[in-house]
């Protein structure tokens, strides 16, 4: 009887042992979990006694972690992802040589918009436009206020369009950092301060849009006009340029006519909105260069852009600002010749006689012009001319012209002195009226070393020689 119930018990056993073998495992398994999440607790809890900077930090650190689509290349050299809208146009299928960008806000100046606009085409040669698109950002505040500008653009420059030499775009104030309770720094008035804030965002849109359009970019106003053949000039220019450079004016006044490498543009528009309402643009455009180690502005002169407006969108008042160095027509342009200048004739400033000599950049400005003096021009190695123009005086100053004088070609280069200098000479022209110019030359088979202007009397005004064009006979 004992055996019978000793095998029962037994059974029993056998069968709950490893039911509660099972539960006592789950038990223990259930804890186990419990007791690593309260630990987990504790220790976020700990993090956060110790400082939720340091919880900050670290969450920073694991998100960085996570982001493996960073690179400076696109996140910080390139353009910047902001939402455009094309009002007429449509962005060119290559790269092109030139991109103009305009930044047209105050509707009463359309007017101005349009002719800035005509004469940047009919300025340009069929050849340049092949090169060239015209960008027009409409930033008026509200959106409605673009529609009237856009359609006289269309009805006005139809042709344009379609061929991909003019675009109108247009970008949602949405995006644009605030321009309340701005800090005063250079301004008196909040809504100057708004508005040269403004503008700095328009232009940091614009340059960010053309980023990508072309090799070069040339920044207008919407209030200019265009010298004749302006585009072969800034070319001609800066092909010829050597030495590296950030930014080049074609016309003093603030930030018309200035000229950019477009790999440079997404660092400008990015500059333009760090410091958007620090200083107005002009300011900022100088501090730019700077800051890539350009010492100072790189100037070409006669000026290629002149300002036509009486309402700036600057200052929005009246004003008359012109550029004194602006030439409408601004002649022929010739070839690049490797030369050096030299003259007796006192030099005013830092107005040097290689500052004209071709391809000059700038103007010779001497004073105390008497009798005898010399302009010399040493050609690298010898030239065949086969045209010359020589122009003296400036719309500003227009009695700063040779008023009595010649010029010589020379042979055999010698010195004199301490000065390089041609060993024989003959004339071949007289000026007239601060003008020399000759065109006859196609019969010469001489090679020239040197260029020499002769003053045959003295004179009580300055000379300012502006330009020098030589074209020569190519092998």
């Amino acid at each position: 009887m004992k055996t019978k119930k000793l095998q029962k018990a037994l059974a029993w056993y056998w069968r709950t042992f490893p039911r509660i073998f099972l539960f006592l495992v789950i038990i223990i398994a259930l804890f186990s979990i419990i007791w690593n999440k309260h630990q987990e607790e504790c220790n976020c809890f700990k993090m956060e006694k110790a400082g939720k900077e340091g919880a900050t930090h670290l969450q920073a650190i694991c998100e960085t972690l996570q982001n493996q689509n960073f690179t400076v290349k696109r996140s910080v050299m390139d353009p910047l992802p902001i939402p455009y809208e094309y009002l007429l146009g449509f962005p060119p299928t290559r790269k092109k040589y030139l991109s103009i960008g305009i930044s047209s806000i105050q509707e009463k100046n359309r007017k101005y918009l349009l002719k800035t606009i005509e004469s940047i085409f009919k300025r340009s040669s069929p050849m340049d436009l092949k090169e060239m698109v015209l960008v027009v950002y409409l930033a008026n505040n509200h959106f409605h206020l673009n529609k009237k500008p856009a359609t006289d653009i269309k009805d006005e420059f139809s042709s344009y369009i379609e061929s991909g030499n003019l675009l109108v775009i247009y970008s949602s104030l949405a995006s644009y950092p605030s321009l309340e309770g701005l800090k005063r720094s250079f301004f008196d008035k909040e809504k100057k301060i708004q508005a040269k804030s403004k503008q700095n965002v328009d232009y940091a849109y614009l340059v960010n849009f053309c980023a990508s359009l072309s090799h070069y970019y040339l920044m207008l106003e919407d209030d200019v006009i265009c010298a004749n053949g302006f585009f072969s000039v800034i070319r001609q220019y800066i092909e010829d340029k050597n030495e590296p450079w950030t930014t080049v004016a074609f016309s003093k006044l603030g930030y018309i006519g200035k000229l950019y490498h477009n790999e440079d543009l997404p660092k400008l528009a990015r500059f333009l909105l760090m410091f958007y309402s620090e200083m107005p643009s002009d300011w900022l455009l100088e501090l730019f260069y700077q800051s890539k180690a350009q010492k100072k502005m790189i100037t070409f002169t006669p000026s290629l852009f002149q300002h036509i407006g009486r309402i700036s969108s600057f200052h929005n008042v009246e004003n008359i600002f012109k550029d004194s160095e602006f030439h409408e027509d601004f002649g022929d342009f010739g070839d690049f010749i490797d030369a050096s200048c030299y003259t007796d004739i006192a030099v005013f400033q830092d107005y040097l006689a290689q500052e004209v000599c071709p391809p000059g950049r700038g103007f010779f400005w001497g004073k105390n012009v008497t009798t005898g003096k010399t302009f010399t021009m040493i050609f690298q190695t010898p030239i065949i001319p086969l045209r010359v123009q020589i122009y003296t005086g400036s719309t500003k100053y227009p009695q700063d012209i040779l008023h009595s004088g010649y010029v010589e070609m020379g042979k055999l280069k010698t010195e004199e002195n301490g000065t390089v200098t041609c060993k024989y000479f003959r004339k071949v022209g007289d000026f007239h009226i601060g003008q020399f110019e000759m065109d006859n030359y196609e019969a010469l088979t001489e090679q020239i070393d040197c260029l020499r202007i002769q003053v045959t009397a003295t004179q009580k005004e300055w000379l300012r020689i502006r330009k020098i064009n030589i074209w020569v006979k190519k092998d």
